[in-house]
């Protein structure tokens, strides 16, 4: 068995054994139920049979008199009619119930799914675009919604239907069912030449499919860059030749699958017409009625049928069994970042911070990101993290929030490792305001209270204050219950940083991080503010990092990153003092002011 095979048969297996299994006797009463109604076309061409042989008199040796034809007739059209009335039934309990398994799956698989994505690590995020992870929890789901239980339930009837005419058609005439069986083997050969080539097709569809995602996530996020750079129509150029590939699978999937149906029909066709031929013979002869004739003719049908329909469902399993695999694969991810065993849980935190030979090198990276980070910070103290873009400055407080794990070396807050403290403890005494502001959808109190949904309303007030945004929510129709859009898109980038400080200062951390968050501020709105965060800051651990070299000179002591290394570590006075990379970035900005 092949690797892609043993895939295949594992999400199966999986499928069945950990989202099926909870509905199995739901599932089976549903199979029986299939089973059955798709046992119809065999009960009317039993009926079909006593109509030609008894009712007619067609091809009976022993003749009835004719109130006992008239009887049977009567029996005969009563019995289509309850056959037609159970069919109905059937089919509304068939779909009602597949569709409620359906949707249980369907639920199961995106609450795993979204706890799945809340709890792996960064580096998942930061290799993936964000369109092709909503493929795979929307439409990638979508697609085991309407196919899992229909794919597994349609088998399962098929077969029964299958074999069911097997043995209607051996007890018929073996003879002529030994020739009906001589062309199944066409069917098995023809499969397992274009079954792999379909297989691989659905899977570079579903690959396409989320580089689609992808690519419209980007281009609607990046909607304003793009008509600032007028590259409108290299957008438009840039998804028509991926929608090409795209419909390009598509049809060469189409042509496959519709070959391997039309090689199935001939096949079907041909059998069906030779048994036709050495029945009439039989029934010329006597030695066969016309009724069992014209029986097994219309069996023969009905069983190159679920021939025909499994070959058919082929392009679905295909298509199924990809879905499965991108899904499962997402599940199986491993969590790199967690609790471990003996994580203990800090009911309160000092603030003393330290970095221990630290290095970082991000996954598939070539070069450390982080160098021989060694440090201590004093609990309450306030450090400065400046150093050219890309100095890794972004990298090394992303660590102390165990955003990323370092590659080698240890990080202690109060003494105790990181690593061994609980996550959630962690990040609740550590608050971020990143450089890019990151707000959702919803009211700007429900943004202000993420971090701590149980504030009062007087608490969510007092942290807009001090991020000096109070003044301009007030100004707003709704206030605090103004809806902000998606992203925050209605608000400046300056306001977003400011809600985002809101936010931050809400949950009361002991260890704040600034990371360029003052940025998009005009310069008196930042001055304004600086007053109240020293204030704020005097008691708190912090760690601010700044391109202003006015913003750093007011911290406890600086640490000037380089390409990953410290390369100068102390206060203002002693850095200008050195003729290092720190008093250079001073003279530029004095000179630039």
């Amino acid at each position: 068995m092949k690797k892609s095979e043993e895939s295949s048969y594992r999400s199966i297996k999986r499928l069945i054994g950990a989202y099926l299994r909870p509905y199995w006797f739901r599932v089976l009463i549903v199979a029986i139920v299939t089973s059955m109604s798709a046992m119809a076309p065999y009960v009317f061409g039993y009926l079909g049979k006593v109509m030609v042989d008894d009712v007619l008199q067609l091809g009976e040796i022993v003749k009835k008199t004719v109130p006992e034809q008239l009887n049977l007739l009567v029996l005969v059209f009563f019995a289509y009619i309850a056959v037609h009335l159970l069919s109905i039934g059937f089919t509304w309990f068939y779909s009602y119930n597949l569709a409620y398994v359906s949707q249980r799956i369907v639920y199961t698989l995106r609450q795993q799914l979204h706890e799945k994505l809340q709890r792996l690590q960064m580096t998942f995020f930061d290799q993936r675009q964000t369109g092709k992870i909503v493929a795979r929890v929307i439409d990638d789901v979508d697609v085991i919604q309407g196919n899992a239980t229909y794919t597994l339930i349609n088998i399962i009837s098929q077969v029964a239907l299958l074999l069911v005419g097997v043995v209607i058609l051996l007890k018929l005439n073996f003879t002529l069912a030994f020739i009906a069986f001589a062309t199944l083997p066409l069917y098995a050969i023809s499969y397992q030449i274009l079954v792999r080539r379909i297989r691989e097709i659905n899977q570079s569809l579903r690959k396409k499919n989320a580089e689609i995602y992808g690519l419209l996530d980007e281009k609607i996020t990046g909607a304003r860059v793009i008509k600032s750079f007028a590259q409108e129509h290299f957008e438009i150029r840039k998804f028509f030749r991926k929608a090409t590939k795209f419909i390009r699978l598509i049809m060469k999937n189409v042509l496959f699958n519709n070959t391997l149906s039309a090689i199935a029909t001939l096949i079907s066709g041909v059998g069906t017409a030779v048994v036709l031929w050495y029945g009439a013979l039989q029934v010329k002869t006597g030695t066969m009625s016309l009724g069992s004739l014209l029986y097994f003719y219309s069996s023969v049908g009905v069983l190159f049928s679920p021939l025909i329909t499994l070959t058919n469902m082929n392009v679905i399993t295909q298509r199924l069994l990809t879905v499965l695999g991108r899904v499962f694969s997402v599940l199986d991810e491993e969590v790199t970042i967690k609790d471990s065993e003996n994580a203990v849980e800090l009911a309160e935190v000092k603030g003393a911070v330290s970095f221990r030979h630290v290095w970082l090198k991000y996954e598939g990276a070539n070069e450390y990101d982080l160098k021989d980070i060694n440090f201590e910070v004093p609990s309450g103290c306030t450090v400065s993290l400046v150093g050219p873009s890309g100095s890794g400055k972004s990298s090394l407080v992303n660590l102390l929030l165990r955003l990323y794990d370092p590659t080698k070396g240890d990080i202690l807050i109060d003494g105790q490792s990181t690593k061994g403290i609980k996550l959630t403890s962690l990040r609740k005494h550590i608050g971020m305001v990143p450089q890019e502001a990151i707000l959702f959808s919803g009211t700007i109190a429900q943004n202000i209270k993420y971090g701590r949904f149980n504030a009062t309303p007087q608490q969510v007030i007092n942290a807009a204050k001090v991020a000096e945004i109070h003044d301009f929510i007030c100004s707003l129709p709704e206030k605090y219950e103004t809806q902000i859009g998606e992203r925050g898109m209605s608000l400046s980038g300056g306001q977003k940083q400011r809600l985002a400080l809101a936010m931050a200062l809400l949950t009361d951390p002991t260890i704040l991080i600034l990371d360029d968050s003052t940025s998009a501020l005009d310069a008196e709105t930042e001055a304004r503010l600086w007053v109240t965060l020293k204030k704020i800051m005097a008691n708190r651990t912090s760690f601010v990092i700044t391109h202003r070299i006015s913003t750093a000179m007011n911290a406890d002591f600086i640490l000037v990153l380089d390409k990953g290394r410290i390369v100068e570590r102390g206060s203002h006075e002693e850095l200008i003092a050195s003729s290092g990379i720190y008093r250079r970035l001073f003279e530029q900005q004095r000179t630039a002011a």
